[in-house]
């Protein structure tokens, strides 16, 4: 039974399906996570803030800062632009909908999206159409992919204001992770299958929160903060990659994929603010569908723009001739 193997074909789906088989079980069974710990700390919110940490230290390995210089210029650009449209379009999110949103989409499950990136599709989708430079900007956005930010957005758009301490207890680990990583090789290398291992755990932590009830009835809005997503997020970098940086656009195509990681943000804003709490349960199902539908719809678009690029390309070359 090659049951690893089906799963890994499923976008997401080392956290997903998890994620929905403990879903499925607290939705029949309520109690059964809560028989006592072990099992308790384990699989259900308990342990959440502890599978956080190690990720963000595990991801903090993987970061090679060696290449940062390289890609800075192009890179830095698309990043730039992902954080201050984050910024600008939270702000003004909860500005004219307040934190419980609109359409059912709350300012947190908005918030999460807008600012999520996948390094990892990323990079896939760079070593089939991208070049050097395309590759190596991985370690920048690891930077930006961070939970942090979208907290620290959504603090300071409700006025809560920012929490450095908080800020800097998230951002410990990621900072021992890239200090550790950058030292020593050996450890980069120990590290480098750690987040795979930790998703499942993660995702039945979250799953085992989810009332499905509650999850199907948030679909529809959580198509809604996806293709938001798509119109403030994508299009506008897409632009800034052909006008500024003169480039196809399929980079910055590759960076508007929603990631897994991001449906620790409503756990962690609850954290910091209790304000966010009714709203963790819903925002995760909707993050959760925009991780799927991102993962399936992203690849396509890559493709479509990096053979644009190509053909481009030749036409421009003929021309010249």
């Amino acid at each position: 039974m090659n049951i690893l193997g089906r799963i890994k074909r499923i976008p997401g789906g080392l956290l997903i399906v998890p994620m929905m088989l403990a879903a499925v079980i607290n939705t029949v069974f309520p109690s059964f996570f809560q028989i006592g710990d072990p099992t308790t700390a384990l699989f259900t919110s308990k342990g959440t803030m502890v599978l956080i940490g190690m990720i963000l230290l595990v991801s903090g390995t993987q970061l090679n800062l060696s290449q940062l210089l390289v890609t800075l210029k192009r890179a830095g650009v698309l990043c730039a632009s992902r954080i201050i449209i984050s910024v600008l379009f939270g702000w003004a999110f909860v500005h004219f909908f307040g934190i419980s949103g609109v359409g059912g989409v709350s300012a947190v499950a908005f918030i999460a999206v807008l600012t999520s990136c996948n390094p990892g599709l990323y990079l896939a989708l760079m070593n089939t159409y991208g070049d050097d430079v395309d590759r190596a900007a991985f370690g920048i956005l690891n930077l930006i992919a961070v939970p942090v930010i979208p907290v620290m957005i959504l603090n300071s758009a409700s006025g809560v204001g920012i929490d450095l301490l908080s800020v800097l207890a998230t951002l410990v680990p990621f900072l021992i992770g890239i200090l550790l990583g950058n030292l020593d090789a050996n450890i980069q290398k120990m590290f480098a299958p750690g987040t795979l291992i930790l998703l499942p755990f993660l995702g039945t932590s979250f799953g085992s929160n989810i009332d499905l009830r509650i999850a199907f009835q948030s679909s529809l809005s959580g198509l809604l903060v996806t293709v938001l997503f798509m119109l403030i997020c994508m299009l506008p970098l897409i632009g800034v990659d052909r006008t500024i940086l003169k480039r196809p656009g399929y980079a910055a195509a590759a960076t508007c994929s929603v990631a897994g990681l991001s449906m620790v943000v409503p756990s962690m804003a609850a954290e910091f603010n209790p304000a966010y709490a009714p709203y963790v349960d819903v925002a995760i199902a909707q993050i959760a569908f925009a991780v799927i539908l991102t993962s399936l719809t992203v690849p396509y678009i890559v493709k479509r723009l990096a053979g644009a690029g190509v053909k481009g390309s030749i036409t421009a070359i003929k021309s010249s001739d």
